[in-house]
């Protein structure tokens, strides 16, 4: 029981901490602040929640990765389109996130909608669940009356984000109802997705060793990053939304065929925010730099750990 309570502790905390933290979208520099420590707890209740549900849902129904990546896919779709409803919203955060490849008829924008769902799939949800397997094992966590508690408190983050999100800025964004029963339908049909097609976990021997597989995740999330972070480089928003979507299908296809070891993905994903970071860190002061370092270190530091009790773990496993 206490393995599992650690085991839960460590993905409720990582999830936001990864999501929000490390990519330096949110910062507590200075004493702590009522309001900051509730939103850190919002963030538990929603990523967190969110983490340790999907992870669960596929480990009990003995599900893999696609599985897992899928669920992830369907939080994202009602994140971003239901809750923030960022995906429709041209003034959320005061970002003009949809002035890029804008699409009128469906109310988002291309480059976006990609790059954020992204995010939560790859950096929200899978790397803290890898990274937490890691450490934990993929063995079921979670009683009835556990699932039901996180259920619940994945329910108050998602009205309380709901909330914030409405009642931020100067005009309160309600997206048209015709979108958000799409992001709706889109997010219960990757579900049944994730459920009813993927039903076995994809199995076989790594073709490659952890360093690959952590260049193969550094490189390729560090791509994505790149061509994101510096769309104006490109002669239209619809390019760099296609090299995205082309990074991404490029490296499924190489996991695929080289089904590298999970945890060193993770942690080249992992190490991407890491320095991406830096950037919102350095325009926030000496600060914001010295947080941003204090969170690299301990995020280095966790991925060292894990790394270590991975291999002696491995070591210990007798060839069959």
């Amino acid at each position: 029981m206490p393995r599992r309570k650690t085991a839960l502790a460590t993905l409720a905390f990582l999830s936001p901490f990864t999501a929000e933290f490390l990519l330096g979208d949110q910062y507590l520099v200075g004493p702590p602040t009522p309001r900051q420590i509730g939103m850190f707890a919002l963030f538990v209740a929603l990523y967190g929640a969110g983490a340790i549900l999907i992870r669960e849902i596929a480990r009990r129904a003995g599900r893999g990765w696609p599985t897992i990546l899928t669920l992830a896919l369907a939080y994202a779709v009602l994140e971003e389109g239901l809750l923030t409803q960022s995906l429709f919203n041209p003034d959320y955060a005061n970002a003009h996130l949809l002035d890029e490849g804008f699409i009128p008829g469906l109310g988002i924008a291309g480059p976006w909608t990609v790059y954020v769902l992204t995010l939560h799939v790859v950096w929200s949800m899978a790397t803290p669940i890898a990274i937490t397997e890691a450490l934990f094992g993929r063995d079921p966590w979670l009683r009835p009356l556990g699932i039901t508690l996180w259920t619940v408190l994945l329910a108050i983050g998602a009205a309380a984000t709901f909330t914030v999100s409405l009642f931020m800025g100067a005009r309160h964004f309600l997206a048209h109802p015709a979108q958000l029963a799409t992001s709706a339908v889109i997010a219960l049909a990757l579900i049944v997705v994730a459920l009813r097609v993927f039903r076995f976990p994809i199995q076989g021997t790594p073709r490659i060793n952890g360093w690959a597989g952590f260049a193969l995740g550094l490189g390729a999330s560090s791509a994505f990053q790149v061509v994101m972070r510096n769309s104006e480089w490109f002669s239209s928003a619809w390019l760099a939304t296609a090299l995205m979507l082309g990074l991404e299908s490029l490296t499924v296809f190489a996991v695929l065929r080289l089904r590298p070891p999970v945890f060193p993905l993770a942690a080249g994903a992992a190490i991407t925010y890491c320095w991406l970071g830096f950037g919102p860190a350095l325009k926030v002061g000496t600060g914001g730099a010295a947080e941003q370092s204090v969170l690299v270190a301990a995020t280095l530091a966790l991925l060292a750990c894990t790394a270590v009790r991975t291999h002696s773990a491995q070591l210990r496993t007798p060839v069959q």
